[in-house]
């Protein structure tokens, strides 16, 4: 049995043309063309739940494609026998989420969709969602540059849910980005807010015109807070539609050592990127002489040692300017 799938090295305007037109997608010209791309990477089983809640959206002109990040596992090989006719791009090496899915940006721009959305492979939508998403992004046709969802916590009794609102900003002085605990209120208003959550992200055409892609040194963790720095200075807003709940199931692991690497060292690269001398100065203090060993001398009396020394890792990392790959595990 063969599969729909294809090996890309990378994506650019010029080598992937436009799509020719269905009978059925010239049926659906009125509607604005959604390219729903869903990033995976050694993760059969959540990859399949997501996929299959997908598969039941109500909107009718999107196309659904798997974007795997060079799996080393058998997970392709399980997905593509559960959806035969699914389109599914594997790309050469692990690129991270920022990576794959700048490929999949590219890609979607290159072929004319209206909207981009990007998925994390372990969330649940409703059958509504892309619809939701793409009526607020219409709404907000002119100054929407992204749109999200409220993410609802797999394992937290009961579901917690977040969203970035407005009061919820990026601190400067010590690298953290708030979720808010609290429900959104019940309402379908959509909120402007500072960026939104990355694992459920519409990106409009308007925002890929004007340049704004995730920034591959991060390869995972803090691109929704970036995101939102480059619309800013680019005139652009991101919302949050509260009518899109998803859920997210993340890592299984509380202090994931891969978790803390990223973490603690893009922590430090975003303080250098946007943040003035005095921010800079006062990170450095205040990460090296409080916050690290705080956290190495409490985690590793938890027992989380592999966590406290992946972060010390991560920030040793960033001062010294390596960026990208995990370079404790890739070359």
């Amino acid at each position: 049995m063969s599969y729909n799938l294809q090996i890309i090295d990378q994506v650019s305007q010029s080598d992937m043309g436009f799509r020719p037109e269905t009978e059925n997608q010239r049926a659906l010209s009125g509607l604005p063309r959604v390219l729903v791309s869903v990033l995976s990477y050694n993760s059969a089983q959540s990859t399949t739940c997501t996929l299959r809640s997908l598969q039941q959206q109500t909107y009718p002109n999107y196309h659904l494609q798997l974007a795997d990040n060079a799996s080393t596992d058998d997970s392709l090989i399980h997905i593509a026998r559960e959806f035969p006719d699914l389109d599914i791009k594997v790309f050469p090496e692990n690129l991270g989420y920022t990576g794959g899915n700048n490929r999949v940006l590219a890609q979607g721009f290159a072929e004319g969709y209206d909207y981009i959305v990007l998925c994390n492979h372990d969330i649940e939508v409703d059958e509504r969602a892309i619809a939701y998403l793409v009526e607020t992004a219409t709404l907000h046709c002119s100054t929407a540059g992204v749109v999200g969802g409220v993410e609802v916590c797999f394992n937290s009794k009961p579901h917690r849910r977040r969203a970035a609102v407005a009061t919820a900003k990026y601190s400067k002085w010590t690298a953290r980005a708030p979720w808010l605990p609290q429900a959104v209120s019940n309402t379908s208003t959509p909120l402007q807010v500072p960026y939104v959550h990355g694992a459920l992200v519409l990106f409009t055409s308007r925002a890929l015109r004007s340049e704004v892609l995730m920034d591959e040194n991060l390869f995972m963790y803090f691109d929704e807070v970036d995101v939102g720095f480059q619309l800013r200075e680019k005139s652009l807003l991101a919302f949050v539609d509260p009518r899109v709940v998803f859920k997210h199931r993340g890592s299984p692991e509380q202090y994931d050592a891969r978790e803390g690497y990223f973490m603690q060292r893009n922590r430090l690269y975003m303080v250098r990127k946007y943040g003035l001398w005095y921010h800079q100065l006062f990170y450095h203090l205040y990460a090296g002489l409080i916050e690290l060993p705080a956290k190495v001398c409490l985690r590793s009396l938890q027992g989380h040692t592999r966590f406290a020394r992946a972060s010390v890792d991560g920030h040793i990392d960033a001062l010294r300017g390596r960026m990208g790959r995990d370079r404790r595990r890739c070359s």
